[in-house]
């Protein structure tokens, strides 16, 4: 193995899941590549396209802003755990079909994900990401309880 991707959110779930990925990666010396995509974050579409272009992007920057601060936690817990090399991804797009897209263009040998993330309410209408990520990934899913 030579390349662990873990999903994170930064909920528990998530952070359940990027502590078994970090052991996993001590123990077999593959790097840990752990990624955030940025979602709506709550917003419903329509509240989105009523911004105007100025909106668009500061919306745009305090996204990538969370998500880099939320991929430095995630990336601190892992090292604290024991994992070596830490690579970081942030990427736009659907949660789960993102997270597979990027393990195949990254090369990752495996997924892992937390069973439930900040999602719970949308979860319960259209599915976990966790769900879709089993049914969608090409490669083996561990999925965290």
């Amino acid at each position: 193995m030579n390349r662990i991707l873990v999903a994170t959110d930064g909920s528990a779930g998530a952070d359940r899941a990027i502590d078994y990925a970090a052991k996993l990666s001590k123990i077999s010396g593959a790097e840990l590549l752990i990624v955030n995509v940025i979602g709506g974050y709550g917003l419903p579409g329509g509240v989105f396209r009523q911004f105007t272009r100025e909106q668009h992007v500061w919306w745009d920057q305090l996204l990538a802003s969370l998500s880099a601060e939320l991929l430095k936690k995630a990336s601190d817990r892992a090292r604290s755990v024991g994992a070596g090399t830490i690579l970081l991804e942030s990427r736009p797009g659907d949660v789960a079909s993102t997270i597979v897209t990027i393990a195949q263009e990254k090369g990752a040998d495996i997924i892992v994900a937390g069973r439930r993330g900040l999602g719970q309410l949308t979860d319960l209408l259209l599915g976990s990401v966790s769900q879709k990520l089993v049914s969608l990934a090409t490669l083996p899913t561990i999925v965290v309880p």
